[in-house]
């Protein structure tokens, strides 16, 4: 049985999908996390500790900045103590056994160079799994508008991807930007992140309502002002509700928002729910809200909550320039339109609270199809077990050269 090496800025108890990835590998790999301690979205947890085997996946967590608030200078202390800390630590774990090393990498793309690292000491494959585009995130949410500094990050992530002997995009978008900006040729492949439920059975519920959710962040990657007007216009149809559950930066921005404008008994605002309550939560909810502004990476994107959607089989309303507007509509997923467009969100907000029963069946049903194919959790981990092993017969081919 091969040693996997898994990297990751996050992990258990914080929920992210590398946790039920890591669980399922561990069928058919030894499974080593190498993580830090909780601290995203301010989250609080007890008895943390160094060490943990959780089902058989073992993880090691390693110390870093204790963040109070999202500000950039807290996100970019966390960030870079973990990077430093976890690649002097590395050492201690350099006569481990390993035979292949994955970084899941969510923002920064530089959280993969304790891997890089440790995957050339123990001479064995790299592979990376890329979730955000860097520099083009940091362009697009406004971090950084320096363009000396982004064209220096910018050299500094070619040196990822060159010192990377493998590399997973999470979307196919995401696979034409890396291979055509990078010359990567045979060296990138789409993976989709699998969905973190199990695909739902339908049920009719004859609600006196339609609750729109939305879950997830409250950041500047995402655009919350066209659904506010649209609520705040009042031509939303009366029996409407949205639920928005997260945080981020724009939390006390919604939330005078809503104060100020008498919102409160059409939306609800609240924080991150464990999986168990935001299961309950989306399995009543109508419809969900998916919502992305404009930019080079958030356009080629897809949002880690899309899948969790699929899950559920419920219509889909999105409001982003992102290619997810045109799959959405190709795959009957349910209506899209472009940010600041209040009035078409309104119009499709309207049109799917009066959906018949009929076309929400025929929604549900192409949601399994699109579940079953490209975010079921097995296969997801299959077509992995698949990049993994590949990436180690280029590593011993080119190292036999």
């Amino acid at each position: 049985m091969k040693y996997l090496s898994i990297f990751s800025k996050h992990f258990w108890p914080e929920n992210f999908k590398i946790n039920y990835i890591a669980l399922k590998l561990k069928k058919n790999f030894k499974v080593d996390v190498y993580t830090s301690k909780p601290n995203y979205n301010n989250l609080k947890y007890n008895n943390i500790f160094n060490y943990k085997n959780l089902k058989g996946v073992r993880i090691r967590y390693f110390s870093t900045f204790k963040k109070k608030k999202d500000n950039f200078l807290n996100i970019f202390l966390d960030y870079i103590l973990y990077i430093l800390n976890l690649s002097i630590k590395i050492n201690f774990y350099l006569k481990k056994k390993a035979d292949i090393c994955l970084t899941f990498a969510t923002s920064p793309i530089f959280q993969s160079i304790p891997a890089i690292y440790y995957s050339k000491i123990k001479k064995i494959p790299n592979v990376i799994w890329v979730q955000d585009l860097w520099p083009e995130v940091l362009e697009d949410t406004g971090y950084i508008k320096n363009k000396f500094v982004i064209i220096l990050i910018d050299q500094l992530v070619k040196i990822v991807y060159d010192k990377s002997d493998l590399i997973l995009a999470q979307s196919e978008s995401f696979e034409k930007h890396l291979k055509k900006k990078y010359k990567l040729k045979n060296k990138v492949y789409t993976l989709y992140q699998p969905a973190d439920f199990s695909f739902q059975k339908y049920k009719i519920k004859k609600n006196k309502n339609f609750h729109i959710t939305y879950a997830g962040n409250f950041g500047r990657a995402q655009d919350f002002e066209t659904i506010l007007n649209a609520f705040k216009s009042k031509k939303i149809n009366e029996n409407i509700r949205l639920n928005l559950i997260g945080s981020g930066k724009k939390f006390d921005y919604l939330k005078e928002e809503i104060k100020n404008y008498k919102l409160n008994s059409k939306i609800m605002l609240s924080s991150f729910k464990n999986k168990k309550e935001l299961n309950k939560i989306l399995k009543s909810s109508s419809a969900f809200f998916i919502s992305l502004n404009y930019g080079k990476s958030l356009n080629k994107t897809i949002p880690g909550k899309f899948q969790t959607y699929i899950a559920f089989g419920k219509p889909l309303i999105i409001c982003s320039y992102s290619d997810l507007n045109n799959f959405i509509i190709k795959n009957n997923l349910g209506l899209a339109c472009k940010p600041k467009d209040t009035k078409k969100l309104i119009y499709n907000i309207n049109k799917l609270s009066n959906m018949s029963e009929y076309q929400k069946k025929k929604i549900y049903l192409s949601s399994k199809k699109v579940y079953e194919k490209l975010f079921e959790i097995n296969k997801v981990t299959t077509k992995l077990e698949k990049y993994l092993y590949m990436a180690e017969k280029k590593y011993v081919k080119a190292n036999l050269l």
